[in-house]
């Protein structure tokens, strides 16, 4: 029995009573003193979240087991990799093992119910001499995350208790409850952005390999009491046929117990599929994912809701009717967090009972998928990174993405051929023939979404989340799919320094030494003579050229852009050389040792590129690319400030803004924050050259949240005076950045003679939601600077433009849709309604600029191969006509 006191008698009343929610150092607090009385519980400690709070993980199990775990954990390295043990190792393996189970709760702050269980769950647990319990604690090492968001879970606690007892009591904050993804936060399982998504992966999913998480979240209150697997087609084609019927079957046990216990309104196989990887790491590493969503209630307060007020799901099911995935229908009434909390008890602990009576089954299957994989022939047998790529950071980074999923890296170091053709030594392979070849797969290859429609003949059944997800693609890296194997001599390759927080590498390739000014002189002195002066030029084509070039601003060095094509020495004299695109830009080399090193003496250190190698690998691609320069700078360059960016911030949280943010701070961009009544107030242009508007709906920014819904100053937009003070703004020169549904602003507001081509066609028509297309670029105009003529973007029911044949000479059009179907990875209907459009246009207002991106460029941190139309938009007020002062022709 329990030593220690009840989350009750600890907290002053019962976690899931009306009206109280606990925060994250309560929570803490409790589950602190239990394990640290309890011989049952550990905690093990990951680090810190983004913003600084403890993070960590319980360990739960018996005494002799928690003894032991070094040996369990072993045991689960060799089950995941079958090469290390021989078929009769394994069954001993399994025979000694025991099932691992995370359970991980409220990703979703606003989702309060799983965190709150925790000091129930743990309490009995930790206590009780239940005899299910104990033969769980036996067989089972039970992994919790009580919050997989802490940050958002004060933030929604916080909220909570300013708005107790006023008309807005139980209301949603309004602003994003993860700092940079919010509700996004459950979309970066393979990308890791985020500091919390990259220590889970670190700590638990590559030490532990679990069997089974069982991920906790909720949805609205106003259909089904909870959902539980079997998931709706599609399956992702690389998440193994044993896994899937495991996630079947436990997923219908959890149901079962759940009915067992009258639990009504339980449902299963609506609306959630297992499509992406963004939210399913373990589908991909010998594990299952166990979705269970609970309608919400206001919080922490009760809601009232009718069985006549039931509303039925996205694809048609009626929480009212009895079926086969809903055998019980709830007749309606109160809904409580106790509720909440209750179905949560039932359902973690019928999915630890199975785990310890199918133990044997769960490591076995486990183990047999890796073999499976292992013993595959069919085609691919691997990927290959060619040397050439246009950014090789970004090979890099993505080469990381992959060793973060303990994805293996080799690089060949002799020639060799393969599908006919013949590759260099230094090129990357990534052979599928290894434990996590499936991830590999399904991160590397193009998607082809099944058509699935709602009926025959209707219009289509829309996925869960995006279609399209080739991490080549979305990057801008060359990547060749190999049929066939093929041989040659490699050696391991690492693009990773490990999950250190930092969010790239080391990446320069420093200048030579023969390209530095001479020793000794100061910046003044080159900067004022003529002759021997050592410039530095760095070409567009890479991301962390715009890293470099923003750190240099903001150290003092000065820095110029050239608008147009220039070749080395042409203006000089001296022998003309290498011709460097639209959009190069030129400094003192001097500068690179002005310039202040935080980390390292060796700048490289902090450059926003992934490219750490390991001796054997040291010879691989050279991410960032500073050349050296002698003589006058091109007459046309102009030189460079820093930007003043103001990002908008409304009052409603939007993923795309906290993304945007994120990306900004990587790559050194100062920005503001500003919201509905900095930009109302106007005199804008004298605090800012840029206003980037993320994602969101026109309406939303013209009106803002309707009064009385929330506090006063969460309510209104930009209405009328907003609008005047933009106009302004751009008029006097500044540049307003529109991204995706924002754009729909301007062409009301602004009158940007463009129309919206997607904005009439119903799903029938036209139907993209969420793949990868291809789009035609303007690599001359200064938005497309540095980009390939052809870019893959992320179109997720974005916007496309038609121009009319009467466009004025200030509309410019910097990237279409090809004359054919941009299709190149995930699902689209309707192709023809694109054929020709506008994706990317500048428009002329005044002294500034209007740039509409039909798409996100930044979408979820993930499509890197796009950044660069807003890097350059951000910059085009200071180096578009008339922008920045010109290059000095005496230096």
């Amino acid at each position: 029995m329990s030593t220690f006191l009840s989350p009750h008698d600890f907290f002053g009343f019962a976690p899931g009573e009306d009206r109280k929610l606990l925060s994250w150092a309560e929570i803490t607090s409790y589950l602190e003193a239990v394990s640290g009385a309890s011989p049952r519980v550990r905690r093990i400690d990951m680090g810190a979240t983004t913003e600084g709070r403890p993070f960590y993980y319980l360990v739960i199990s018996s005494p002799e087991n928690l003894t032991h775990l070094d040996d369990y954990r072993e045991i689960q390295a060799k089950l995941a990799d079958p090469r290390r043990v021989s078929l009769e190792e394994a069954e001993d393996l399994v025979g000694r093992g025991k099932v691992v189970v995370l359970v991980t709760c409220s990703i979703h702050a606003t989702e309060v119910g799983a965190a709150q269980m925790t000091p129930v769950l743990v309490h009995e647990f930790a206590g009780s001499d239940d005899p299910e319990l104990e033969e769980i604690l036996d067989n089972v090492i039970f992994l919790l995350v009580p919050s997989l968001n802490p940050d958002g879970l004060d933030l929604v606690v916080d909220w909570y208790r300013r708005t107790l007892n006023t008309k807005f009591e139980g209301t949603a904050p309004p602003m994003l409850y993860h700092k940079y993804a919010g509700h996004d936060n459950n979309r970066d399982w393979f990308m890791l952005n985020l500091v919390e998504t990259r220590l889970v992966v670190e700590k638990i999913h590559n030490v532990w390999h679990p069997q089974i998480v069982l991920d906790l979240h909720e949805m609205s209150s106003d259909g089904f009491r909870m959902f539980l697997p079997p998931y709706v087609d599609p399956y992702d084609p690389n998440v193994d046929y044993i896994l899937q019927q495991e996630i079947n079957a436990l997923g219908t046990h959890i149901m079962a117990e759940l009915l067992s216990r009258g639990k009504a309104g339980v449902s299963c196989h609506s609306g959630f599929d297992a499509y992406t990887p963004a939210r399913a790491y373990q589908h991909y590493h010998g594990g299952v994912r166990i979705l269970s969503e609970l309608a919400s209630a206001k919080l922490a307060s009760p809601v009232a809701i009718s069985r006549d007020e039931l509303k039925p799901a996205p694809d048609g099911q009626d929480p009212r009717q009895s079926t086969w995935a809903q055998p019980l229908p709830w007749k309606g009434g109160e809904w409580r967090l106790r509720d909440i909390i209750e179905y949560e008890m039932i359902a973690v602990r019928a999915c630890l009972l199975h785990a310890a009576r199918w133990r044997r089954m769960w490591l076995w299957n486990f183990y047999d998928q890796a073999r499976r994989w292992l013993e595959r022939r069919e085609p691919p047998f691997a990927y290959i990174f060619p040397c050439d790529q246009r950014d090789p950071g970004a090979l890099l980074e993505l080469i990381e993405v992959l060793q973060k999923g303990m994805v293996e890296v080799e690089k060949a170091v002799e020639p060799f051929v393969a599908d006919g053709i013949t590759y260099p030594a230094g090129t990357l392979v990534v052979k599928l023939q290894q434990p996590y070849g499936r991830y590999a797969k399904t991160l590397l290859e193009i998607q082809r979404y099944p058509d699935i429609r709602q009926y025959a003949g209707g219009p289509p059944k829309p996925p869960y989340d995006v279609t399209g997800h080739t991490l080549p693609l979305a990057m801008g890296v060359k990547c060749v799919e190999v049929s066939f194997p093929f041989s040659g001599k490699t050696v391991p390759f690492f693009a990773q320094r490990g999950f250190s927080g930092q969010p790239f590498s080391n990446s320069l390739t420093e200048l030579a030494p023969d390209s530095w000014s001479e020793s000794g002189r100061t910046r003044e002195e080159i900067h004022h003579e003529n002759v021997g002066v050592s410039w530095a030029v760095l070409p567009p084509f890479e991301n962390a050229a715009f890293w470099l070039v923003n750190r240099l601003l903001a150290s003092g060095v000065p820095v110029w852009r050239t608008p147009s094509p220039v070749r080395e020495g042409e203006q000089t004299g001296w022998p003309t050389g290498k011709t460097y695109p639209p959009g190069t830009f030129f400094f003192p080399a001097e500068g690179l040792r002005e310039m202040p090193q935080p980390r390292s003496a060796r700048f490289s250190d902090a450059i926003p590129c992934s490219a750490a190698a390991g001796s054997e690998a040291s010879s691989s691609p050279s991410p960032l690319k500073v050349a050296r320069w002698r003589g006058s700078l091109p007459r046309d360059c102009r030189r460079l400030s820093c930007p003043r960016v103001a990002v908008y911030k409304s009052d409603r949280p939007f993923p795309s803004e906290g993304w945007l943010r994120l990306v900004l701070e990587r790559y050194g961009f100062a920005y503001s924050s500003v919201g509905n009544r900095h930009i109302r107030q106007g005199n804008l242009r004298e605090s800012f050259d840029v206003l980037v508007v993320p994602s969101q709906p026109a309406g939303f920014i013209r009106k803002g949240n309707p009064r009385g819904t929330l506090p006063p100053e969460y309510t209104g937009g930009w209405e009328e005076p907003g609008k005047l003070a933009v106009l302004e703004f751009v008029e006097a020169g500044g540049t307003l950045i529109m991204l995706d549904r924002s754009c729909q602003w301007a062409l009301e507001e602004l009158g940007v003679p463009v129309k919206n081509v997607m904005a009439d066609l119903k799903t029938n028509q036209f139907f993209c939601p969420g793949s990868i297309l291809r789009v035609i670029v303007d690599p001359e105009h200064p938005v497309g600077f540095g980009l390939p003529t052809e870019t893959a973007v992320m179109f997720a029911r974005s916007c496309a433009w038609d121009l009319s044949s009467m466009t004025p000479s200030s509309l410019k059009v910097v990237a279409r849709y090809p004359e054919a179907n941009p299709l190149l990875s995930g699902w689209l209907l309707g192709d023809q309604f694109l054929h020709g459009k506008a994706a990317v246009v500048e428009y002329r207002l005044g002294a500034g600029h209007v740039i509409l991106m039909g798409f996100e460029p930044h979408f979820r941190a993930q499509f890197t191969g796009t950044y660069k139309f807003l890097f350059n938009a951000i910059f085009l007020s200071l180096t578009g006509d008339g922008g920045g002062a010109p290059a000095p022709q005496s230096v």
